[in-house]
């Protein structure tokens, strides 16, 4: 049992979920006048470790893939008990927020946020709808939940109780950023989708069409978020256009040598873990600087 409940923990990709999903929610600490530190790092942990370890755990459930997967190269068998195991670390969060709402110290829009989340991730991974099953579909929930709310996520449990339409832009950048990275994931199980009658978004495009994809919702992204920088800080928006392109240089140089086979694995948990890894060192550079930390 010991054994099963340390493959469980492996399901749950902290470190993925840490370093890859955690931009959107880090962003929005820039976007807060006076960020409370404490709740925001306290749903930091219940968003990423509860929420998402949760879903990720119940797709692998659901996927039972044999072939790596991101963030866990071989993943170990999933028991009947881990699905249950799954969809309460999906609803940990939701007596928290529930506490925190009465308490006036969060908007009832937070519960929202995460209600839909929840459903999104429930749609995307089970067989009643198996929205992953359909490109289109897997694509809105990625950009939804992983992205845009995300940030709002981040944006109110960093005490921004009123939502603003320049605040609700960045999350709209950010997401694209996210989800530009979201097909490249899946080239590497290309063979496994195919086989399980998912039509993933990388199925459906091709190779060619992953590159275009990330082309232009990356570029796009990065010029949002930029736009939505300038006004708090010119030079933090110019800094982050000139890393973002620097990193999309290096993104593509490696996304271009690509022919969508599982054993490009490694490739492409570089490319993701690079391109969070530079966002989020911008993201507290930025943060340290805008909200005059340590000084």
């Amino acid at each position: 049992m010991f054994r099963q409940v340390i493959h469980f923990i492996a399901h749950l990709r902290w470190p993925y979920q840490t370093l890859i999903l955690s931009g959107a929610y880090g962003l929005s600490i820039i976007f807060v006048s006076a960020p409370d530190l404490g709740l925001f790092s306290k749903y930091f942990f219940l968003w990423h470790l509860g929420l998402y370890g949760g879903a990720t755990a119940f797709n692998s459930y659901w996927d039972k893939d044999k072939g790596p997967i991101g963030g866990l190269k071989n993943p170990p068998p999933m028991r009947p008990w881990m699905r249950w195991a799954s969809f309460f670390m999906m609803v940990l969060p939701a007596p928290i927020l529930i506490h925190d709402i009465r308490l006036t110290i969060l908007p009832m829009a937070s519960f929202g946020v995460y209600s839909l989340s929840f459903f999104l991730f429930w749609a995307y991974s089970s067989p009643v709808l198996r929205w992953k099953g359909h490109p289109y579909l897997s694509l809105i929930v990625i950009f939804l939940s992983t992205g845009t709310n995300g940030f709002f996520m981040g944006y109110f449990a960093g005490s921004g109780i009123l939502l603003s339409l320049h605040s609700a832009l960045a999350a709209f950048g950010v997401a694209s950023i996210l989800v530009s990275l979201y097909p490249i994931s899946q080239l590497f199980q290309l063979e496994e989708d195919s086989k399980r009658g998912d039509l993933t978004l990388a199925l459906q495009i091709g190779v060619k069409g992953v590159r275009t994809f990330y082309f232009i919702m990356y570029v796009f992204g990065t010029l949002l978020v930029s736009g939505c920088i300038w006004p708090i800080n010119s030079r933090l928006a110019l800094f982050f256009f000139i890393v973002s392109i620097m990193g999309f240089t290096i993104t593509n140089s490696i996304l271009n040598g690509l022919i969508g086979s599982e054993k490009e694995y490694k490739q492409v948990m570089k490319i993701k873990y690079l391109s969070s890894f530079s966002f989020l060192l911008y993201i507290l550079v930025a943060a340290w600087y805008v909200h005059a930390w340590f000084s």
